[in-house]
């Protein structure tokens, strides 16, 4: 995290001087203020919560006036990678909103600015500040950034961890392999869970680095724990960010190379979210990522609006039916119709079938009545950390 103390009185940047960030007041008190004919302009006094900085960063200007500590001050700063990210991934049109605003805005200043001296007639003008309600709002961009830089902490920090859970055969319920899933040891919040980091994750644009540590860390402490001779497969996850480019792939290769993990043991799996945006980009970068000796597995199949097109489109060997109909295998209604259908849809296309969200053993038998051949649940095992592999493995 990127934060600075300044003194009362400080000049935390000068009018004309070059941006390259954004700063949010953590606590304190700042002032925007100019000088015109030797007349000093109190533009705006910011307190906690409230951003300033911004607008030179997003326009690629120089600073349009000086920012003062008015009080000691501690502010957060923002670099500008993270604003210009998050108008990239928004709506065309919001940038070029944002650009003619900005405009209108320094065309206004400088006129006022020019003005004010010689209308006012005195060396000290402060303009009232504007009336606006977002205090709520600016506490809320103060706590998402503070969560943001924690997230950058705890990776550079080594704070994300596989934890594992098993896949075993339908059959004899012995482990053929597992599923790494991230989990965050935070040095204060103790053992956090996904849904609580990795929304922030993608929204950030840190989902990246969070799955290829996680792959990494994965594919070294499964190789370490796992006798000779007995080697398991591993399925990761690869958020929807990773198929815009091919980054990812050289980066896989690099991971199976440093960890020397039998490719032909590591199954990706990605949702079908990950396919929507660029069909024909991420049909390039899964079949490149196959081409590493990779297996692909679609996750959560069934909830998807076009998940057979996919099927017939993209070079899947695994499908991994969702939990929300496997829990309702055995009770009234069609679900048990519809495992049997795509269980034997993907029998005909040559893929293998795992089932989610075993909890219960009821689940089981109608599971290998229908020919599945893969089960993961709570039933088996919740995920468990890589201290608890080897005893998984000797069962």
């Amino acid at each position: 995290m990127i934060r600075k103390t300044y003194l009362p009185g400080a000049t935390i940047f000068f009018e004309g001087q070059p941006a390259d960030c954004a700063y949010i007041v953590e606590r304190g008190q700042v002032e925007i203020c100019a000088v015109r004919d030797r007349t000093h302009i109190t533009l705006a006094t910011l307190g906690q919560g409230e951003i300033f900085g911004e607008m030179a960063v997003l326009d690629d200007g120089v600073r349009s006036a000086e920012a003062r500590a008015v009080q000691e001050t501690e502010v957060l700063i923002i670099r500008s990678d993270q604003l210009r990210r998050r108008i990239l991934e928004a709506e065309p049109i919001v940038g070029q909103v944002l650009s003619s605003l900005i405009k209108r805005f320094r065309q206004a200043q400088t006129g006022l600015l020019s003005d004010l001296p010689t209308r006012m007639g005195t060396s000290h003008v402060v303009m009232p500040n504007a009336n606006c309600d977002e205090i709520g709002s600016s506490g809320a961009a103060l706590e998402w950034l503070l969560r943001e830089y924690d997230l950058e902490r705890g990776l550079a920090a080594g704070e994300f961890v596989p934890f594992f859970q098993p896949i075993v055969m339908i059959e004899d319920g012995s482990i053929a392999g597992f599923e790494a899933l991230a989990r965050w040891r935070h040095p204060e919040r103790g053992l956090v869970p996904p849904s609580e980091f990795i929304d922030l994750g993608e929204r950030c644009g840190l989902i990246r680095h969070i799955d290829l540590a996680i792959i990494a860390e994965a594919c070294r402490l499964l190789r370490q724990a796992t006798p000779a001779g007995a080697t398991p497969f591993l399925s990761v996850n690869l958020s929807a960010q990773h198929f815009t480019d091919f980054g990812v792939v050289a980066s896989l290769s690099k991971i199976l190379s440093d960890t020397g993990f039998d490719p032909a043991y590591l199954k990706v799996e990605l949702t079908e979210t990950a396919l929507v945006q660029d069909p024909r980009k991420a049909h390039e970068v899964l079949t490149q990522i196959k081409g590493l000796g990779v297996t692909i597995a679609l996750d959560d199949f069934g909830t998807g609006y076009s998940s057979l097109s996919y099927l017939h489109s993209f070079p899947f060997d695994v499908l991994k039916i969702d939990q929300s109909f496997v829990r309702q295998l055995g009770k009234p209604g069609r679900t048990h119709d519809i495992v049997e259908t795509i269980i034997m849809l993907a029998n005909r296309m040559g893929m293998l079938v795992v089932a989610e969200g075993i909890e219960t053993p009821d689940l089981i038998p109608p599971l290998q009545q229908l020919g599945c051949t893969f089960g993961q649940g709570y039933h088996y095992s919740r995920p468990v950390p890589a201290s608890e592999l080897a005893g998984l493995l000797a069962r």
